[in-house]
């Protein structure tokens, strides 16, 4: 499962979800401005607090550059 906690004008935010979809990768999106309960839930999480931040099977990846170092690599696979 790929979980994606964004914020609204947030570029790296649609940069990342772009990147995922077109993986053909679903995810789940917290947008924390929409609901603020998310910001708590992130900071048990993580101590990163910048946006995006991407967890696959719980695993907190980081933010967008992480990502797309990890696409380059060939590490998303389109089974995820």
């Amino acid at each position: 499962m790929i979980e994606i906690y964004t914020r609204p004008g947030c570029g790296y935010c649609t940069h990342a979800k772009r990147l995922l979809t077109s993986k053909g990768l679903d995810f789940v999106e917290y947008d924390v401005y929409e609901n603020p309960k998310y910001i708590k839930q992130l900071q048990t999480r993580t101590t990163d607090r910048t946006y995006p931040q991407i967890f696959i099977e719980d695993i907190s990846v980081g933010g967008f550059t992480e990502l797309l170092e990890k696409e380059q690599c060939g590490l998303l696979a389109n089974n995820l």
